[in-house]
């Protein structure tokens, strides 16, 4: 094997380790968007669980219990409120943006989350005298399977083209040299 058939080679292998090495490092996708049932226990002064993460499109539902005493939930980014009564299996839902509207009596909230960062929950109803603290947060992440289904297909194709040409020499002489016929030969 001459000098520049090796070279090619190791270069060939180096642009699939180095594909290989950048998959690996890459943040990985999310998934398409599904349905998260998540039960959130309310007690003086806290949320359980105190932080709550889901993706981009999602549908949440959310399984709202008291342990102690009267509780809300307020979470403002979705125009959501919901008053939690200990030892009941439902919640009243009501929107604020919508006062007209009588409150809802449902076993879960749902809503679908639209749109991605970190949003702040509280409760809404004076349970005593560290209320003012109970709080938690709800962080909606990126949806990145299309960007990151996008990304690894070019980087393959690229990295096949790059193998191709450092393979081949770009005349097409390998081809013909395995064919057993002369370059110059007319067909």
């Amino acid at each position: 094997m001459s000098r520049s058939e090796l070279l090619r080679w190791g270069a060939g292998v180096l642009v699939v380790l180095a594909s290989t090495v950048i998959g690996a490092w890459m943040p990985r996708a999310s998934g398409p968007p599904q349905v998260r049932r998540i039960e959130v226990k309310a007690r003086q002064y806290a949320y359980d669980p105190p932080t709550i993460e889901v993706n981009q499109g999602d549908t949440v539902r959310l399984k709202l219990t008291s342990q102690d005493v009267v509780h809300g939930f307020y979470l403002e980014a979705y125009d959501l409120q919901a008053t939690i009564m200990p030892q009941s299996p439902y919640v009243e839902v009501s929107r604020p943006s919508r006062p007209e509207e009588k409150p809802e009596k449902l076993e879960e909230v749902e809503f679908v989350a639209d749109r991605t960062g970190k949003f702040r929950y509280r409760c809404s109803h004076t349970c005593g005298t560290m209320h003012p603290f109970m709080s938690g947060e709800l962080v909606v992440k990126p949806n990145r399977l299309l960007g990151g289904g996008v990304g690894a297909f070019a980087g393959m194709l690229i990295a096949g083209c790059l193998l191709a040409c450092v393979l081949g020499n770009g005349s097409g002489e390998a081809a013909v040299a395995n064919s057993g016929r002369s370059p110059h030969a007319i067909p």
